[in-house]
């Protein structure tokens, strides 16, 4: 049986197991152990593509499908999805128990798995200079390393801490940077500056040695990539004008999808607008156990489990393409009666739908958004149209707007078009803003029967407080089990 091996975790063990859907091959035949691993590139680079497995496909439970988890959790706890009640999948996440809890396997999970990618990173870049193979194969795998590895670092800040705004000498999570033993006392938490200043060390560090990269599958970051992960820390630190630079680099050679093109239920990287994204084979497909199990509200079966809010679809324009894809359930014997339903995401046939990780659209966001906080309003004005034009919408004219009206707009953009992708949470925590959950009013009628569309049914937090910015109920917790393990967190 060939082996799967999982990256080291501060004070954990080397571990092996028989494989399965969803861990990753480290070996393209037979096992490898030890310094056979990063004896060549080609060893190297199997890993780095199992690290990329393990990230994406990694699942302890069927509601916890590795880093599209991460993405589904960051929707429901914010403003614009719904976890429907009696539901398995996101309810405790939607009701700010979980991850909140740290003694949740949620919890658990998101913390270790994260790490482990770290550690098979930290791995990478210290062996694969001294392994056998071209200099530009070494540089390419070392360069995806630190992209990889900054990737991982820049979650992990905006989960497990507030804003950089807020306080970037705040205490986050600890960094590694070196492979980790069983032996390898933990680390004491890092502000959240150092954080940050790790993240762009290590994208700096890797953009030059992707120069010339021409990667063959999307999952693998190459420089657009980098300048947009890049442009997000950039974003997130308020540094405009370096997040607009990064964000249309970011863009290059990615134009915006065209309107005929939205409806194709976001679930392959062919897509044009893909700078990033992981594609699954048939036989690699978790089934029950992935992102769109859940996101998906098309199947007549399945959990379906996460909608959207009716008052998020009251911010489209009736001429948006996008609005298009929203319909009430109107069968009475469907256990989706009465819910909207929102099609941006569908899955492929065989359950093997491609998780996207980074879009143009995304990144001409940022840019807008920085250009209008710049003041730079025509410009801000003329990228953003650049996307509203894609999405059948008249332009907009700079001169109708004040700055803060052109931000608002811009941000409204983000919730319209970013929807599912995993960017509410961080957001609604960098903007240092509530989240906003009012009931639902629309009405449909079905025959003589006027029915109202169902909405947000967890309207406080736990302790049944209203919704504040800056609430200990947004950041992800450190798990009890890490806590116990290393004394040096404080």
């Amino acid at each position: 049986m060939k082996k799967t091996l999982y990256g080291l975790l501060a004070g954990s063990v080397l571990l092996f197991a028989s494989c399965k859907k969803g861990w990753f091959e480290t070996s393209p035949s037979g096992s490898l152990t030890g310094s056979e691993i990063y004896a060549t590139t080609k060893n190297i680079d199997a890993l780095l593509n199992g690290t990329l497995r393990y990230l994406m496909e990694t699942a302890t439970s069927q509601d916890n499908p590795g880093y599209g988890s991460i993405l589904l959790s960051q929707e429901v706890m914010g403003s614009d999805a719904i976890a429907r009640d009696g539901v398995y999948g996101y309810l405790a996440t939607y009701g700010f128990t979980d991850p909140f809890d740290n003694t949740t396997r949620r919890a658990l999970f998101y913390w270790t798995f994260q790490y482990k990618v770290i550690d098979n990173c930290n791995g990478i870049i210290e062996n694969v200079d001294n392994a056998t193979g071209t200099d530009a194969d070494k540089r390419y795998l070392k360069g995806q390393a630190l992209a990889l590895r900054a990737s991982v670092y820049l979650n992990l800040v905006r989960q497990y801490q507030f804003t950089y705004a807020k306080d970037k000498n705040a205490k986050s999570v600890p960094i590694y940077t070196e492979p980790t033993t069983p032996s390898t006392p933990g680390k004491a938490r890092a502000t959240v500056q150092e954080v940050y200043d790790r993240v762009l060390e290590d994208l700096r560090t890797a953009g030059p040695l992707l120069e010339g990269f021409k990667r063959t599958v999307k999952n693998r970051p190459d420089l657009n990539v980098v300048n947009g992960l890049a442009a997000r820390a950039f974003l997130t630190m308020e540094n405009w004008d370096s997040a607009a630079a990064r964000a249309k680099l970011a863009r290059t050679s990615y134009p915006i999808m065209e309107a005929t093109e939205y409806s194709k239920g976001f679930s392959d990287v062919t897509n044009v607008e893909w700078i990033w994204g992981h594609p699954q084979a048939t036989d690699q497909n978790l089934g029950g156990a992935s992102f769109f199990a859940y996101i998906d509200v098309t199947p007549a079966t399945g959990y379906r489990s996460i909608m959207a809010d009716p008052n998020f679809k009251a911010i489209f324009d009736d001429a948006d393409v996008r609005k298009k894809l929203f319909r009430i359930n109107t069968d009475a014997t469907n256990a989706l009666y009465a819910w909207l339903q929102y099609t941006k995401f569908v899955n492929k046939a065989d359950q093997s739908g491609h998780i996207p990780l980074m879009r143009s659209s995304e990144q001409l966001l940022i840019e807008a958004e920085s250009k209008a906080r710049l003041n730079q309003l025509n410009d801000a004005v003329i990228v953003l149209n650049g996307l509203r034009a894609k999405r059948t919408l008249p332009d907009l004219d700079a001169a109708n707007f004040t700055q803060p009206q052109l931000i608002e707009e811009i941000l409204r953009e983000r919730r319209r078009e970013l929807w599912g992708e995993g960017f509410e949470l961080p957001d609604l925590l960098r903007l240092q803003r509530a989240v906003v959950r009012t009931v639902s009013t629309e009405k449909f009628t079905v025959g003589t029967k006027e029915e109202t569309v169902k909405g947000h049914h967890q309207l406080k937090f736990p302790d049944k407080s209203d919704f504040v910015p800056n609430s200990n109920y947004y950041l992800f917790s450190i798990p009890f089990n890490e806590i116990n393990s290393n004394p040096n967190l404080n």
